[in-house]
C-alpha cells in the first residue's frame, strides 16, 4: 500500500489515458462498422438498381421484338391469305415465321419459347419444334403484356390489333406470346450476380419469391433474414420504387418498370461481421494487454518511483529529536534516485554543519561581546571615581589631570554603553581621539599619531559599536610598544565603491609569518579566542563578517618600509539583522 499521493495520481492519468484510447478505440469500430454498412447499403442499391435497368431493358427489348413481328408481311400474309395458298406455300410461310420467332428466342436467351397464336383457327407456330400445332382454349389475361403465372411462368403478349383492358371483349385476330420460366429467370439473375456474393431474387406485387439465383431461392432465402424485412414491406406497401433492409445481413431491391415484380439483392452480414469480428477481438486482446501493461507499470513504478519517494519523504519526516533526517541507501539503489538520496543526505549533512556553524558563529559573538565586557568592570563606581578626579583637579586648578580624567570618563563611557545600540562612525571616530587623547598623556612624545579627517557624509553612517578602536589599540599595545622613540601611527579614512575603509599604520617591528598564519587561520575558521597579541583583529574580522557579509573584515600585511598596516573594510550597502547577546 503505497503513501505517496503523487503515484496515486499518476496511476490514476495514466489509466485514466487508457480508459480513452480504449474508448476511442470503440468508438472508430463503430463508426467503422456504420460506415462501412453505409457504404455496403450504397453499393447494394447500386448493384440492384444497375440489375434491375439490365433486366428492365431485356424484357422491354424483347416486347419491342415481338411488336415489331406483328407487322412482318410473311405473317400478315399467313393470316390473311393462308386458305388461298397451297399447301407448300404455307409451309413455306410457317417456317418462314418460326425462324423468325427463333431469331427472336435466339437473341433473348431470357425467353423460353416465343409462339404466334392464331385465335380463329385455334393454331399456334412455336420457334421450337412442333412448328406448327393446335391449342385448344385462348388465354388472354385481360389483355396484359406482362403476366405471371402460378406456376412461375412469366408470359409477354403482344396482340394485333392492340387490346386495352376493358375494350371489346371480341378476340384478337393473332398475338405473339414469349414465355420466360423460373429456370430461365433463375439462368438470368445467377448470370447477373455472377461472383458477387449473396443472393438476388424475384418477389411478387405480394412478396412472394418467384425466382432467384439459386436453385431453391424459397430454402436459400431462409439463410438471409433480411429478406423478412424487405417482403414485409413489400406487402404492407410502404414502399414504392425502392427498399433497403439491415439487421443479420442488408436487403436491397428495386421494381421493374415492365413488370409488377421486385428485384432484391440480399447480402449476408457475415462478409462484414468477420473483418469487424477481427477487430473486435483484437481489441479485446488490446484491453486485457493494456491491464496487463497497467498493472505490470503499476508494480514497476511502485518499486522504482513509489517506495524510493515514501523513502525520501519518510526521512523529510524523520525524528527531529534524534536527527532522524538521513535516507539508509540499500546496496541495490544504483540508478538516477541513487543521486538523489545522496545529494539528499549531502544536503542534510551540510545544513546540519551550517546550523552548527551558525549556532557556533552565534557563541563566538557572545563571547567576542563578553571579551569586551572585560574592559566593564564595576562601571558606574569607575565613573564616579573618575569625575571625582576630575572635580578635585579642578579645585586644584590642574588643568592636565582634569583634561586626562575628562578623556578617561568619555572613553569609560563609551564603551560601557548598551551592546544593542548602533553608533554612528562619527561618535566612533570621538572615542578614537578620547582614546589617543589618554595613550598620549601614556606615551607623551614616544608616539606621534596622525588622525585625518572623517568625510563629512560618513559621520552619520550607522555601524557597530568598538569595531574601529580596537585597531588602533593593537598599533598601541603589539605594533609600537616597545618602541623607545619616534614611534608613528597613521590613521587614514576614507570610501571605495561603497566600502568604509579604516587603515591604521605603524612604524614598529609589523608580526612575524606565524602570528600571520595564526591570524589568518582564525580568520578562516571564524574564531575570535586564541593568542591576545592577536585576539583584536580575528575577534574584529569576525564581528564585520557576521554583520557586513563575506565581502567585509580585516586586511593586514606588513608594511615594506617596515612597520605594519591593518585595514576594516566595511560593506555599508549590506546591513544584517544585529547580533546580540
Amino acid at each position: 500500500m503505497y503513501r505517496s499521493k503523487t503515484f496515486g495520481k499518476m496511476l490514476l492519468s495514466i489509466s485514466l489515458i487508457c480508459l480513452c484510447f480504449f474508448c476511442i478505440g470503440i468508438f472508430i469500430i463503430l463508426y467503422s462498422r456504420s460506415a462501412f454498412s453505409s457504404q455496403l447499403q450504397d453499393m447494394l442499391d447500386a448493384k440492384v438498381r444497375f440489375w434491375q435497368e439490365q433486366l428492365d431493358r431485356e424484357i422491354g427489348a424483347l416486347l419491342l421484338e415481338q411488336s415489331s413481328m406483328m407487322d412482318d408481311s410473311i405473317l400478315i400474309r399467313y393470316h390473311v391469305m393462308r386458305e388461298n395458298s397451297s399447301t407448300y406455300e404455307q409451309t413455306e410461310m410457317v417456317k418462314e415465321i418460326a425462324q423468325r420467332l427463333l431469331n427472336v428466342k435466339v437473341l433473348h436467351e431470357i425467353t423460353d419459347n416465343v409462339r404466334v397464336y392464331f385465335p380463329d383457327r385455334k393454331t399456334v407456330i412455336s420457334a421450337d419444334s412442333p412448328i406448327y400445332d393446335g391449342y385448344e382454349q385462348d388465354e388472354y389475361y385481360d389483355f396484359e403484356q406482362i403476366t405471371l403465372q402460378e406456376s412461375g411462368n412469366l408470359y409477354l403478349t403482344v396482340f394485333s390489333p392492340l387490346k386495352l383492358r376493358n375494350a371489346s371483349s371480341a378476340p384478337p385476330n393473332y398475338y405473339i406470346r414469349s414465355t420466360i420460366t423460373p429456370y430461365d429467370l433463375q439462368y438470368t439473375l445467377s448470370g447477373m450476380l455472377g461472383e458477387d456474393t449473396g443472393i438476388l431474387l424475384l418477389t411478387d406485387r405480394d412478396g412472394n419469391i418467384v425466382a432467384g439465383s439459386e436453385r431453391n431461392p424459397v430454402y436459400t432465402a431462409e439463410q438471409y433474414p433480411a429478406i423478412d424485412e424487405a417482403v414485409k414491406k413489400i406487402r404492407e406497401e410502404t414502399v414504392r420504387q425502392t427498399l433497403s433492409a439491415s439487421g443479420q445481413g442488408f436487403a436491397s431491391g428495386r421494381k421493374l418498370e415492365e413488370a409488377e415484380l421486385w428485384l432484391i439483392y440480399c447480402y449476408p452480414d457475415t462478409v462484414m461481421e468477420e473483418p469487424l469480428h477481427f477487430f473486435g477481438v483484437l481489441l479485446g486482446c488490446l484491453a486485457i494487454l493494456t491491464l496487463l501493461l497497467l498493472g505490470a507499470f503499476t508494480f514497476y513504478a511502485g518499486k522504482v518511483f513509489a517506495r524510493p519517494l515514501n523513502r525520501i519523504l519518510k526521512a523529510m519526516e524523520g525524528d527531529r529529536s534524534k536527527n532522524d533526517f538521513l535516507i539508509e541507501e540499500k546496496q541495490e539503489d544504483r540508478d538516477e534516485l541513487a543521486l538523489i538520496y545522496r545529494r539528499y543526505n549531502e544536503m542534510v549533512l551540510r545544513t546540519e554543519k551550517l546550523i552548527r556553524e551558525n549556532l557556533e558563529s552565534r557563541y563566538m559573538v557572545h563571547v567576542a561581546q563578553l571579551k569586551q565586557l572585560q574592559y566593564q568592570i564595576q562601571p558606574h563606581f569607575l565613573y564616579n571615581s573618575l569625575f571625582l578626579i576630575y572635580r578635585m583637579a579642578q579645585m586644584e586648578e590642574n588643568d592636565t589631570i582634569a583634561e586626562y580624567a575628562e578623556h578617561l570618563g568619555k572613553y569609560y563611557q563609551y564603551i560601557t554603553r548598551s551592546g544593542e545600540d548602533l553608533v554612528s562612525i562619527g561618535q566612533e571616530i570621538d572615542h578614537i581621539k578620547n582614546y589617543l587623547a589618554i595613550q598620549k598623556a601614556r606615551f607623551g612624545e614616544r608616539i606621534t599619531v596622525t588622525l585625518k579627517d572623517l568625510p563629512e557624509e560618513l559621520r552619520k553612517e550607522k555601524i557597530i559599536p568598538l569595531v574601529l578602536q580596537p585597531l588602533v589599540e593593537n598599533a598601541f599595545e603589539h605594533g609600537i610598544k616597545d618602541v623607545v622613540r619616534g614611534g608613528k601611527i597613521c590613521i587614514d579614512m576614507s570610501v571605495e565603491d561603497g566600502f568604509f575603509l579604516f587603515s591604521v599604520k605603524d612604524n614598529g617591528t609589523g608580526i612575524t609569518r606565524e602570528e600571520e598564519r595564526k591570524i589568518q587561520k582564525q580568520m578562516e575558521d571564524g574564531q575570535g579566542e586564541g593568542d591576545e597579541k592577536i585576539h583584536a583583529l580575528s575577534n574584529t574580522d569576525m564581528r564585520l563578517k557576521l554583520h557586513y557579509g563575506a565581502q567585509s573584515g580585516i586586511i593586514f600585511y606588513n608594511r615594506q618600509e617596515g612597520g605594519f598596516c591593518v585595514t576594516a573594510k566595511i560593506n555599508l550597502k549590506e546591513k544584517r539583522e544585529f547580533i546580540t547577546c
